[in-house]
């Protein structure tokens, strides 16, 4: 991974660490060459994002992965913030001792999407997420948004469509994760965006169901 890492980062020496790992993830396979899932090697089961991540790397991909979910410094306070640490754990964790909130909590903008629900008795539990896209692919772009999930999941995107007019413009959307009450203990699917110049931009969306 790391030797990756170093690569992306000599092919777009501009992009920060949290780009780097999104066109990583975003860009991975969990199909082995026979097509099937990836297998867990303890059990010899097929495996779950709580087992391979985002999944296999594709460095020739991740080069060029279209869109990414980036971030900064000033995310990952907000983020932090909205934990409710006190003082001393902020200063432990930023390493400063001057920081700004902002008012409202922030949504991590990572590529991948994890639903807990616990001790919930409603028939269907809900969650949403708001998340950041930086488009690093063709200037003029339209990317569609698709969802693969099993028995009792339930994803819904919105907006479906992001259209971008030129490089490293940012679009925002949400995806609602609604999981059933009577489905698995973990049950996950997939968010994916797709273009015409053959991009696709995949996060695993895991909702833990207990």
């Amino acid at each position: 991974m790391a030797a990756v890492a170093a690569l992306l980062k000599a092919v777009h020496p501009e992009w920060s660490p949290a780009a780097i790992r999104s066109a990583m993830m975003t860009t991975a396979y969990t199909m082995d060459n026979n097509r099937s899932i990836l297998t867990d090697q303890s059990t010899n089961l097929p495996a779950t994002p709580l087992d391979f991540g985002a999944g296999h790397i594709n460095p020739n991909r991740a080069m060029d992965p279209g869109l990414i979910y980036d971030l900064d410094f000033q995310d990952y306070v907000d983020f932090i913030c909205g934990l409710g640490y006190n003082e001393t754990n902020m200063k432990a964790l930023l390493r400063r001792n001057q920081w700004n909130c902002s008012q409202e909590r922030a949504n991590l903008n990572y590529p991948s999407f994890v639903a807990i629900f616990s001790n919930e008795s409603k028939m269907v539990r809900r969650q949403v997420f708001n998340r950041v896209l930086t488009n690093v692919g063709d200037d003029q772009s339209v990317y569609q948004s698709t969802v693969a999930v099993p028995y009792g999941l339930d994803i819904k995107v919105e907006p479906s469509t992001l259209s971008f007019t030129q490089k490293y413009q940012k679009q925002n959307f949400s995806i609602t994760v609604e999981v059933y009450v009577q489905a698995s203990p973990v049950v996950y699917g997939y968010l994916t965006w797709f273009d015409d110049h053959k991009h696709i931009v995949s996060s695993p969306v895991v909702a833990l169901n207990s």
